[in-house]
């Protein structure tokens, strides 16, 4: 039997640091990011889709995708980021599965699914239970602007392309609170696990 844990947050809230220590504390991992990252790699067919959609414009001259040139276009228009979604989530729902199968297959007790958009995209609904790293709003906005380099609007307009983190802690089976410390956060994650999944 193996348990799925959801792990999600908000943009900036510290999901990253929560899913280092399930990897050092030896939990299989499968990480939407990086996974949205390898779908739209050069000459796969996702990014040929996003191309067709939205033009050459957004490609970079080394044939990767311009990330950054495409987010500042969908997290400004709404109709654009249902476009985008809409190429993209597929692809990396068929990659999530085939991942937690070939877990399944080793028998790992547990898998964690490292997902931002775990809600938003409906998730939830392939996991046993869902995990929310939290931070206040305020500090949320702060973090993204310092680690994106964002202004203040850019940053609010990211984390609106979300749901509140409030929301989110309140749909969640278990709340991490990542507004102290990588310690105190670190023996949340471990005392967590020591009383859930016997790993």
């Amino acid at each position: 039997m193996t348990y799925i844990l959801g792990l999600t947050g908000g943009i900036a809230t510290g999901k990253s640091t929560v899913s280092h220590i399930f990897k050092n504390s030896n939990v299989p991992v499968i990480d939407a990011d990086i996974i949205a990252r390898q779908v739209v790699e050069p000459e796969s067919e996702t990014l040929k889709m996003i191309i067709n959609e939205f033009g050459e414009k957004y490609l970079m001259e080394n044939g990767t995708l311009n990330r950054k040139k495409l987010g500042k276009l969908v997290f400004n228009d709404g109709v654009a980021l249902e476009k985008l979604n809409g190429v993209i989530h597929p692809a990396i729902r068929k990659e999530i599965l085939a991942q937690i199968q070939s877990y399944r297959k080793l028998g790992s007790p547990l898998i964690v699914l490292d997902m931002p958009l775990l809600f938003e995209e409906s998730y939830q609904t392939i996991c046993d239970a869902v995990m929310v790293v939290f931070v206040p709003e305020i500090t949320q906005l702060k973090s993204l602007i310092n680690r994106d380099g964002l202004t203040s609007g850019e940053a609010q307009l990211r984390i609106k392309a979300q749901w509140p983190i409030q929301k989110k802690k309140d749909l969640a089976d278990f709340v991490i609170d990542n507004s102290t410390t990588v310690a105190v956060t670190r023996g949340q994650v471990l005392n967590w696990l020591s009383n859930q999944i016997n790993v």
